[in-house]
């Protein structure tokens, strides 16, 4: 049976691989092709940023049994499509969007800001839940996050909608309460579905702002009721939940793991900024989320250096200046570099030893206004802001483990039974292979190869680099397989990359298998590249015959509105390249064929693939359904 698509990445595992297809396989695709069947039109708002979702076999008000697609928009809008046919059953809407406006969005390629994650369905209750962001007026400032419950026959309102402004956290041990303010808050991270509640992540709109927290709530679906609060900073700032639009993962036991962005790392103090987190929700009248383990690579102060951070710290002390979370600080330096701007001295002192190969560019003419916009509120270093929570992680039931890779392109193996409780102590020079010891296996370069660059250093400032002129940042999360062929798989692709294949055994081990020929972003100036990698989804047949369906801007799709070139690649079958290493063949180029297949990029989001077709959405306000030709 094909399951339904009722999450982000298909599972709470977050896979991202759909193990049941038996239509769209690498053997149908070598030998028909694909082609773009129809669009399904989105006409609120162009900026898909929630991945589609897909439930079989649903009875619609019109009396009828279809097959549905569902996608929420920036727009505050949540449609429902029949997946054949592609007529639009339903839509609702949910009240106002945020306008688009550079306190949120420091390069104004959204046009609204309403619903950024992707949903989740309970398909045995029949009900999508949605959080959209809503403003009476448009402002930021009237801005608040409710969640919305949606009966997915026909659209219709389950209760209504539930503020979430004004949850508490009150940790233990006496540290400071803490209190949810929907207008500081971005919620971007997919929500979840366990144990009849929804957990719904935050991060943070000003990033650099001493008001920037992560959140995790928890609703009961039942009383329609918020339930839980956890807030990742609750003596320092920072630590957001966002993960490029990735869920939290879960364990069949119920663990819940995040990864946390920029921030304080203090668990005495309930600081947990750059980590891999482990919580548990318990249930119930007294329903509160527990942490139970994390583990840190290390800080941002020893990233920066301690004086450089006390320096930012002591220079930030107004909010209005404050950076939003979308705006890359090496994107920017760079961007005025080769604009001949002026640097200030902590920025000088840091770009002379990248080099520059790219002249100005069409790119740097375009984002202008917003790099001389930003510079003066740019108070920290631009190697703060290496952001271990930009990818989402994977839980690998075979090895017990999380697979959790950040900026830094290093992916890092977590022992998901006992992920270390890493001790600020550890993080001090000399002390960092105790702690990488508690890894399941040492760190190794995830997105990239450099042997110039060691995963695991003594000092992790070795790690300020741009290897071979460009980030090599994950957002998002890596692909997971259970193939016939090679046995557990896992995919990444980064920034200013190609697309990486390797196994994983059960001790949690990695080893490299193939990579691709084709990279992200060739079309954008180094330093740094362009953002955001690799757009990814697997599909295959019980463990044979995988696809993987993916996405690539050419250009920066955070910065601008990126073009994307498209690519069906085979997930098993590998050819040998000269010197006797491995590559990925790809399968179906976009380039191949004819404009009919051109989109803008839609940054963090990704296709799936469900009943032998791939649903593709774009930044052009369509998600285009591709099948096998005829």
């Amino acid at each position: 049976m094909v399951a339904s698509v009722t999450t982000r990445s298909y599972d709470r595992a977050r896979t991202g691989a759909n193990n049941s297809e038996t239509v769209l396989t690498a053997t149908a695709v070598r030998s028909r092709g694909i082609v773009k069947l129809f669009s399904l039109p989105i006409p609120d708002d162009p900026r898909l940023e929630a991945q589609p979702l897909a439930v079989g076999g649903v009875h619609t008000a019109d009396g009828k049994t279809r097959d549905l697609i569902f996608q929420a928009s920036m727009g505050n809008w949540v449609y429902a499509f029949d997946a054949v046919t592609g007529e639009k059953i339903w839509a609702t809407n949910l009240g106002r969007p945020i306008v688009g406006t550079r306190a949120i969005d420091g390069h104004m390629t959204n046009v609204h800001w309403g619903i950024l994650s992707t949903p989740v369905i309970d398909e045995g209750a029949g009900i999508l839940y949605a959080c959209a962001w809503i403003s009476d007026d448009g402002s930021v400032v009237k801005g608040q996050h409710f969640l919305a419950a949606l009966r997915i026959r026909d659209g219709s309102k389950v209760h209504g909608l539930l503020n979430l402004e004004g949850a508490v956290y009150t940790p233990p041990n006496g540290l400071p309460v803490q209190k949810f303010v929907s207008a500081q808050r971005k919620q971007r991270s997919a929500l979840t579905l366990t144990r009849n509640h929804v957990l719904i992540p935050f991060g943070t709109i000003a990033e650099t702002s001493k008001t920037a927290r992560g959140w995790l709530l928890a609703v009961d679906v039942h009383a329609w009721r918020l339930a839980a609060s956890w807030c990742s900073t609750v003596t320092g700032s920072g630590g957001g939940l966002w993960q490029s639009g990735a869920g939290p993962a879960l364990a069949p036991d119920g663990s819940i793991y995040v990864i946390t962005g920029n921030g304080a790392f203090s668990p005495q103090h309930g600081d947990f900024g750059e980590s891999i987190v482990r919580l548990a929700l318990h249930t119930g009248s007294h329903a509160h989320f527990e942490v139970m383990s994390w583990w840190a690579p290390w800080t941002d102060a020893n990233r920066v250096g301690a004086a450089a951070d006390a320096a930012a710290a002591d220079d930030d002390d107004n909010d209005e200046l404050a950076l939003p979370s979308n705006v890359s600080l090496p994107s920017v330096i760079a961007h005025a570099r080769r604009m001949g701007m002026t640097l200030k001295p902590r920025y000088a002192r840091e770009m002379p030893h990248v080099a520059v190969t790219s002249g100005r560019s069409a790119t740097d003419a375009q984002i202008a206004p917003v790099v001389a916009h930003h510079m003066e509120a740019m108070n920290e270093s631009m190697w703060g802001d290496q952001d271990f929570g930009s990818g989402g992680p994977v839980y690998v039931a075979s090895a017990h483990a999380i697979l959790a890779a950040g900026k830094d392109g290093i992916l890092y193996t977590g022992n998901a039974n006992a992920l270390g409780k890493t001790q600020p102590g550890e993080l001090a020079a000399g002390h960092f292979a105790a702690n990488y010891n508690r890894l399941l296996m040492p760190p190794i370069l995830y997105t990239y190869f450099d042997p110039a660059v060691p995963p695991a250093p003594a000092s992790p400032m070795e790690l300020n680099v741009f290897p071979g002129g460009a980030t090599r940042h994950l957002h998002g999360t890596p692909l997971l397989f259970q193939s016939a062929t090679h046995g557990t798989m896992h995919f990444v692709g980064g920034e200013n990359s190609a697309l990486r294949a390797w196994s994983i055994g059960a001790d949690g081990r990695t080893t490299y298998l193939a990579g691709g020929n084709e990279i992200a972003s060739p079309q954008s100036p180094r330093p740094p590249g362009g953002m955001p990698g690799w757009s990814i989804t697997l599909a295959a047949n019980n463990g044979t015959d995988g696809i993987i369906v993916a996405m690539v801007p050419y250009q920066d799709s955070n910065m601008i509105l990126s073009p994307g070139r498209f690519l069906v690649y085979d997930a098993q079958n590998f050819a040998t390249n000269p010197d006797g290493s491995k590559r990925l063949q790809v399968i179906w180029d976009s380039e191949d064929w004819g404009p009919e297949h051109a989109f803008m990029h839609p940054k963090f989001n990704r296709p799936i693939v469900w009943k032998g077709r791939i649903y593709r959405p774009t930044y052009d306000g369509r998600i285009d359904v591709y099948g096998l030709t005829n």
